[in-house]
Parts: C-alpha cells; sequence; structure tokens
C-alpha cells in the first residue's frame, strides 16, 4: 500500500481507481515537495553559464589568436626592416672605406699643378729638340 501512496503522490491517480488526487487520502505525514523548479532552474543556471561561458572563452581564443597573429606580423616587418637598416649599414661602411682608400691614392691640386709644370717642361724640352733636329736636317740638305 505503502508504493501506491508514493506513486499516488507523484502521479495523480490511485491505482486502478479513477480517483482525481484531491479526494484520495494520503496517509504520509510530510508534504510532497517541490524540487523540480528549482533543479530545473539550477540546471537552467548551470547551462546557460556553461554555454555563455564557452561563448566568451571563444570568443577570447579568436580575440588572443589575432592578437598573436598581429604582434606576429609587426615582429616579421620589424625584423625586416632591421634587415635592410643593418645592409645599408654595412653598404655605408665599405663605401667609406672606398672613399679613404680614394683619398689616400688621389692626387692632390698642388701634386697636380706640380705635374702640369713638369708636363710643361718635357713638352718644351722635346719641342726644342726637335726644332734642333728640324734645323739640323735642314742644314744637312743644304
Amino acid at each position: 500500500m505503502n508504493i501506491i501512496l508514493k506513486q499516488t503522490a507523484r502521479t495523480g491517480y490511485a491505482g486502478a481507481y479513477n480517483i482525481p488526487r484531491n479526494m484520495t487520502r494520503s496517509y504520509s505525514t510530510h508534504s510532497p515537495k517541490v524540487t523540480g523548479a528549482v533543479r530545473g532552474g539550477l540546471l537552467g543556471f548551470l547551462l546557460g553559464v556553461t554555454i555563455s561561458g564557452g561563448i566568451g572563452y571563444y570568443y577570447l581564443l579568436e580575440e588572443y589568436n589575432e592578437a598573436s597573429a598581429s604582434l606576429l606580423q609587426s615582429v616579421k616587418d620589424l625584423q625586416d626592416s632591421t634587415d635592410k637598416v643593418r645592409d645599408y649599414a654595412r653598404k655605408i661602411e665599405a663605401i667609406d672605406r672606398d672613399l679613404a682608400k680614394l683619398k689616400d691614392s688621389a692626387a692632390t691640386s698642388q701634386q697636380l699643378t706640380d705635374l702640369r709644370h713638369e708636363f710643361k717642361k718635357l713638352y718644351d724640352g722635346l719641342n726644342i729638340e726637335h726644332l734642333e733636329l728640324k734645323t739640323h736636317v735642314w742644314g744637312l740638305g743644304k
């Protein structure tokens, strides 16, 4: 009989008889507990928190991946520009060394002036020798 009363309290009918619940006698001393609404509410709350937490985590993970990709691209760009600057510095150093070598081997304006005077003396000497040879040959021809 105890099983029938428990079933009656749950289902609302008394065994094989079609008697409404409020007309059946209940011999239990405590009233039925209303835990379905609390369980459902708690379950719904936990499910909602879990779903919103998962969505929030997914959004946060996407933002993190985008920020990481952006940061990685910035680092690559910075590395590329650093390499370019390093190459330019090497080129400038090489040009500076070449310029220093050219300065050491280049003639000064004083040296050019002295060399010009020497060439003039040589040319004048050659011209005088030419004229002497010409007069000698002219003298032989007479």
